[in-house]
């Protein structure tokens, strides 16, 4: 089989032979002023090869203004337009603020102004209810980036009220529901979340755009493949300036060799001269002179290098303040519901996994909370009812904690609002003054105390009693879908976890009004330009760096994405991908 530097090499061999077919013929002259303007002529127009446009292509592009809020379109934004016009799958790819959302609401924009979107049977997101709407599709994975894309998408009044609903999560325009099924090997009625439009009963849409297309896994692609009919045109996005996918191989990475990619390169700035995008790009660049201001921000905590036991504490008894500070004026602190923590790894204290704990026991101290054991396997958490949690990707919210009865295992501490989220119990409401962590041993072994391996090694693995979680926990999705969690495998950690810290490979895909990032000395092995820039592109309004200088300028200098063109950024992008001919982007 060939190599993935083998394909894009003839891909680009392609290229040179047809690269007449991808100039414009007629952007508005001969083709006359009301026609829209074509990249090829009507009979070269099916020919448009598989390849990168390269940018001498693009030099024959001019700007042109678009019909809608006065925007002119740069030239690669334009040749992805055409290229939809035309009904082309492609690959629309650029970094933060390159106006990959600008070309996909010209694009609805052009496609609802013809005759080529006929109707599809929406569901209602969160509902039941269905709507007709034009046959073109918005998804995404997340309900998080949903929301970012209906922002944009719906700039223009007419695309809010004829796309009201087309903007949707990959599981919505499925219609995942619950379905109930005999579990033969448990002897009994269990329930799972199964996608309702299928290959038997497939989707009508003529149009589908994949916002941040690097994160959707091989397994939901084939679901979402095989509803679809014949001929849908398809666009992924995506920024390969990120992190590339971890665990699964992503549907980007095989669309980037399959289909022609147009790469954005333009920056665009934000509102207000927004800092965030122009560091981001000084980030990419490698320039380490960042700028700060009321939009971006360094916490430097003094020039004393703290280890992190003590930095974690001086966030948990920080963040406390923030939200306070937030109460009093908006924007100003910590809102544990729109803003994030985000960290390079899950352990250690300055991981995700401690600085959850940290946020959630001052979120349930102030709630009032009844914090609950729950053990799964040999992982103890310290979960209550309003917890903000991350499960197989996605935010929900825990609304149920009740005792799991086929659970025969090692008794779980008595739920209380006095037991604190590191397993310890306090006297009293903490206060400032209040030391909630009893033992600094208690702290590093919370959890794992009480675990007998032995015993757990002599009964059989497949038994529900050692199967089965000590507690139900129910969680409202941010696609509102309940899901049950009960089995030890639904409380893995690379499934769920606390949702105010995440890690940054966790993170891409979405977007919140501020992040925190935490960049310690100890996380030196993860300190590179891409996460740092995929951490700080996570954030809309402010972007806070708890960090020291020496870090920011150690990631900075530290590329990992190698290569300048965008067929190099592709093979690295792509590195360890060899089943190219197996996974189908088009249909």
């Amino acid at each position: 089989m060939a190599s993935l530097s083998e394909i894009l090499a003839a891909k680009k061999a392609a290229m040179q032979q047809t690269i007449e077919l991808a100039k414009i013929e007629s952007c508005g002259e001969a083709s006359g002023a009301n026609q829209a303007p074509s990249l090829v002529s009507s009979s070269a127009a099916q020919q448009i090869p598989s390849v990168h446009i390269p940018s001498s292509t693009l030099q024959t592009l001019e700007k042109k203004e678009t019909f809608s809020l006065n925007i002119v379109l740069n030239k690669q934004q334009l040749l992805a337009k055409e290229l939809a016009f035309n009904g082309k799958s492609f690959c629309l790819v650029g970094a933060a603020g390159t106006g990959k959302t600008t070309a996909q609401r010209e694009i609805a924009a052009a496609l609802l102004a013809s005759s080529k979107l006929s109707t599809h049977s929406f569901r209602i997101q969160g509902t039941a209810q269905r709507v007709e709407a034009p046959s073109i599709a918005f998804v995404a994975y997340t309900r998080i980036a949903t929301g970012n894309l209906k922002r944009a998408i719906h700039k223009l009044p007419e695309l809010e009220a004829a796309l009201t609903h087309n903007i949707t999560t990959i599981h919505n325009l499925l219609e995942y529901a619950p379905e109930f099924y005999w579990d033969y090997e448990a002897n009994k009625e269990k329930m799972r979340f199964t996608p309702r439009r299928t290959a038997q009963n497939p989707l009508s849409i003529t149009h589908l755009i994949i916002e941040e297309s690097s994160m959707v896994g091989l397994k939901l692609w084939n679901e979402l493949y095989d509803a679809m009919l014949p001929g849908t045109q398809i666009i992924f996005i995506g920024d390969i300036n990120q992190l590339p996918p971890v665990m699964d191989k992503s549907i980007l990475n095989y669309a980037l060799v399959q289909l022609p990619v147009v790469e954005l390169t333009h920056v665009y700035r934000q509102a207000e001269e927004s800092l965030i995008l122009e560091n981001a790009h000084r980030i990419l660049r490698g320039d380490i002179n960042i700028k700060e201001g009321k939009d971006f921000k360094i916490m430097r905590n003094g020039e004393t290098q703290h280890g992190q036991h003590v930095l974690a504490r001086m966030i948990g008894e920080a963040f406390p303040r923030f939200a306070q500070q937030e109460l009093l004026t908006e924007g100003s602190g910590y809102d544990p519901t729109q803003d994030i923590i985000l960290s390079p790894f899950n352990k250690q204290d300055l991981g995700t996994d401690n600085l959850n704990k940290w946020i959630a026991q001052f979120q349930g101290v102030s709630k009032g909370a009844i914090v609950y054991e729950v053990k799964a396997g040999i992982s103890t958490l310290y979960l209550a009812v309003g917890d903000k949690v991350m499960y197989n990707k996605q935010i929900g919210e825990i609304i149920s904690i009740n005792r799991n009865h086929e659970y025969h295992g090692k008794e779980c501490k008595s739920p209380s609002k006095y037991l604190t989220r590191f397993g310890t119990y306090i006297s009293a409401a903490p206060t400032e003054e209040t030391d909630f962590i009893e033992d600094e041993d208690d702290f590093i072994l919370a959890g794992y105390e009480n675990i007998d391996l032995d015993k757990m090694m002599e009964e059989n693995v497949k038994d529900d009693a050692l199967r089965a979680a000590s507690h139900v926990v129910t969680v409202m999705m941010e696609t509102d879908e309940e899901v049950v969690l009960n089995a030890t495998g639904d409380f893995a950690p690379s499934a769920f976890s606390l949702g105010y810290a995440l890690t940054i490979h966790k993170a891409q895909g979405c977007e919140w009004r501020k992040v925190f990032i935490v960049l310690h000395k100890d996380h030196s092995v993860m300190a590179f330009r891409e996460l740092l820039y995929t951490a700080v592109t996570r954030a809309r309004e402010c972007c806070i760096l708890i960090t020291k200088d020496f870090m920011i300028k150690k990631a900075i200098q530290n590329p990992r994405i190698k290569g300048n063109s965008i067929e190099e950024k592709i093979e690295y992008f792509n590195s360890g991908l060899h089943d190219v001919g197996n996974v189908f982007c088009t249909k």
